[in-house]
C-alpha cells in the first residue's frame, strides 16, 4: 500500500520544483546553481529537471492553478528580497491542492496496479491547521 504523501514526496514534489526551476531559469536567467540555492537542492537536481530526467513522473503543466502557482513561486524566490516562508507556503498550498484533487491517482494506479484508485478517499484527510483536535490516537494500556 503506497501511502498518498509518498506518491507526493517522490513525485509531485520533484515534479513541481522542476516547473518553478525552470521558470527561474528560463524567465529569471538564474544560473542553475542560484536556482538550486533558493530551491534548497543541488545543482545536479537542477539539472536533472533541465534533462527532464527528473521531476517527469506527472505532468502537472497542463493543471492552471498548479503553473500559475508554479509562476507565483518563481516570482517571489526571483525577487529582490524573496520571502521564502510565501514560497514555502505556497508550495506547500499546491501539494495540498494536488493531493485533494486527485491529480496524483492516475500515477497511484500505475505505481500500485491492485489498489483500486476509483472511489478512493486516502488524499482527502480529515484534519486542517484548526482542527487537530480531530487526531485522536488510542494508547493501550
Amino acid at each position: 500500500m503506497i501511502s498518498p504523501y509518498e506518491i507526493v514526496s517522490k513525485s509531485a514534489l520533484p515534479a513541481l520544483r522542476a516547473m518553478v526551476a525552470r521558470r527561474l531559469h528560463e524567465k529569471y536567467n538564474l544560473t542553475q546553481q542560484q536556482v538550486a540555492s533558493l530551491l534548497g537542492v543541488t545543482q545536479a537536481s537542477i539539472s536533472n529537471y533541465a534533462r527532464k530526467t527528473r521531476g517527469m513522473m506527472v505532468n502537472l503543466e497542463d493543471d492552471s492553478t498548479v503553473s500559475l502557482a508554479a509562476d507565483a513561486i518563481a516570482k517571489e524566490l526571483s525577487s529582490n528580497n524573496p520571502d521564502q516562508r510565501q514560497a514555502l507556503r505556497t508550495m506547500t498550498n499546491v501539494l495540498d491542492y494536488i493531493r485533494f484533487n486527485h491529480l496524483m491517482c492516475a500515477l497511484h494506479s500505475e505505481l500500485e496496479p491492485g489498489f483500486e484508485v476509483t472511489g478512493c478517499y486516502a488524499c482527502e484527510g480529515t484534519l486542517s491547521a484548526k482542527n487537530f483536535d480531530k487526531l485522536k490516537i488510542p494508547v493501550s494500556s
